[in-house]
């Protein structure tokens, strides 16, 4: 079958990944190749401590359209996943882990999306090998997020997906420090589809997060993509206040129509610990969103760029322009078609 007639984008971030960037880049260009007439694979060093930018300027050496992006320090998947959206010309862009996300499935992927999909997401099969307390705390944290906050979350999706070009830029420009692609990409309101697939591992231990990083990051999740917990504990608030009012008035009726009045010091240690509880309460979650008010309000940059190599040859078929006689729109239908 003739190589598509686009330019196919493919992101993914690296983080002492040496011993499978080699097998993982050979096996993406492979399929690139036979697929797409242009094609780009950029590669986002997000801050690796061992041999892994060594291996791949040898492989800027021997395989062309190919490009290394490094960054200063260690970010995190998301914004360095982030800086090469930022970078990419493809007119679809693939995001892909190393370590977990199959190649072979970018051609259905960009398919789907040629289709008229502007994200096309990846949705495992199973959590086989994963441990008990993270396939449990998976399935609370997806319920919590889409019947409870609202949050624009597909159950167990992942990183793998492809955005079409106008999806790109419309995620791009959500400049949000804490940052989730996998809502990003769902809430920025194009049409949405879901492949599932099988992850297949490259490594015997794959990165994982430990019980701690997910509660930290599941935490970040719903304060930050949802104003829902800020309504709950106001709305708890509110009852509570509301609760304490009604003892008041109880009270006050007692002192006028009691001749004698035991001394109620257990209840009144009991109200006066729960209105406390509920105030420390209600002031950690306050902290919690001024807190994110205050990183988001600093305006600092998501990352910072240490350098940028590429191959030699960047165009698959250098001799194509990106010229047309005419710019109408049933020209431009004609050339992406």
């Amino acid at each position: 079958m003739a190589p598509s007639d686009c330019f196919v984008s493919v992101v993914a971030p690296i983080s002492n990944d040496a011993p499978i960037v080699e097998s993982f880049v050979r096996e993406t260009l492979d399929v690139l190749r036979a697929n797409y007439t242009n094609y780009e694979l950029v590669l986002v060093d997000d801050g690796s401590t061992d041999d892994s930018v060594q291996r791949i300027s040898e492989l800027l050496r021997t395989h062309e359209c190919v490009r290394l992006i490094r960054l200063s320090r260690h970010f995190g998947d998301e914004v360095a996943i982030s800086s090469g959206l930022d970078s990419v010309i493809g007119d679809f862009v693939a995001i892909l882990q190393p370590d977990s996300d199959p190649p072979a499935l970018i051609p259905e992927f960009v398919a789907r999306a040629r289709a008229g999909h502007g994200v096309v997401y990846g949705v495992r099969t199973s959590r086989a090998g994963q441990p008990f307390w993270q396939r449990m705390g998976a399935r609370l944290f997806y319920w919590v997020c889409i019947r409870l906050l609202g949050v624009a979350l597909a159950p167990d999706s992942t990183d793998f997906r492809v955005l079409s070009r106008q999806a790109l830029n419309a995620v791009t420009r959500v400049k949000d420090r804490n940052r989730y692609l996998r809502i990003i990409t769902n809430s920025v309101g194009f049409a949405s589809s879901a492949i599932a697939y099988e992850p297949v591992p490259r490594r015997s231990e794959l990165h994982r997060r430990t019980f701690w990083q997910s509660v930290g990051l599941a935490w970040d999740i719903m304060v930050t993509q949802s104003t829902h917990p800020l309504r709950m504990v106001s709305g708890l608030g509110l009852g509570a206040s509301t609760l304490n009012l009604a003892y008041m008035m109880y009270v006050g009726a007692i002192y006028l129509f009691k001749p004698h009045v035991v001394e109620g010091w257990t209840t009144l240690s009991l109200q006066a610990s729960t209105m406390f509880f509920l105030v420390f309460l209600i002031l950690t979650v306050l902290c919690e969103y001024i807190g994110r008010i205050l990183e988001e309000t600093r305006e600092r940059p998501l990352y910072h760029v240490l350098e940028e190599r590429n191959s030699n040859v960047l165009l698959a078929q250098a001799n194509r322009t990106n010229v047309v006689d005419d710019s109408s729109a049933e020209s431009m239908k004609e050339v992406g078609a």
